[in-house]
């Protein structure tokens, strides 16, 4: 059994209207989720689990949520083989709420431009909510997204974000392509 703990704010969220987004998550995977609302505890039981991965995913799932993610983002964990990453912005700044709420607005951006840019060129969703930054998204977009939050909250120039970001995705796009003209050859 899994134990975690999430915020008493996203237990409805968890539950869904009826009891839909727990219950999905049982049917897809066979993970029973146990939900102790005035404690805020899920407990995952997987005895019947379908896959003993699922597990995993579905803790990944609960995370999302409670970090701040719809049910319908966090399912893509499971549906789609995405991962969940997660970066505690109290690391960079301390616990002082003041420098938190600080750096939550430079994760955001303008008009959520720095949020916006990461989420396109590093191929993921970002979740800024309460004193974290969680990510969804593949393998290499985890990776490429994890490293610009990092920079922002170290205090890197924007700029510096978005050109990393941008030679990351070209570095991927000429990767495809080379990728596509090796398996054609091993057709010939």
């Amino acid at each position: 059994m899994l134990y975690l703990k999430i915020p008493h704010e996203r237990i409805p969220i968890l539950v869904g209207t009826n009891g839909e987004v727990k219950r999905e998550i049982e049917i897809k995977t066979g993970i029973r989720v146990l939900i102790d609302s005035e404690e805020g505890t899920v407990d995952l039981d997987e005895t019947f689990a379908k896959d003993p991965l699922f597990a995993l995913k579905v803790r990944d799932v609960v995370k999302a949520i409670a970090r701040g993610f719809s049910p319908e983002k966090a399912m893509d964990i499971i549906e789609l083989d995405l991962y969940f990453a997660l970066v505690d912005i109290r690391e960079y700044t301390g616990k002082k709420p003041k420098r938190i709420r600080e750096m939550k607005g430079r994760m955001i951006g303008k008009e959520g431009k720095t949020k916006r840019i990461i989420e396109q060129l590093g191929d993921c969703k970002l979740s800024i909510y309460g004193h974290t930054v969680a990510i969804i998204g593949d393998y290499v977009g985890i990776d490429i997204s994890r490293t610009a939050v990092d920079m922002v909250l170290s205090g890197s120039k924007h700029a510096s974000v978005y050109g990393y970001l941008e030679r990351k995705r070209r570095e991927a796009r000429t990767s495809k392509i080379e990728n596509i003209y090796e398996m054609d050859d091993d057709k010939l």
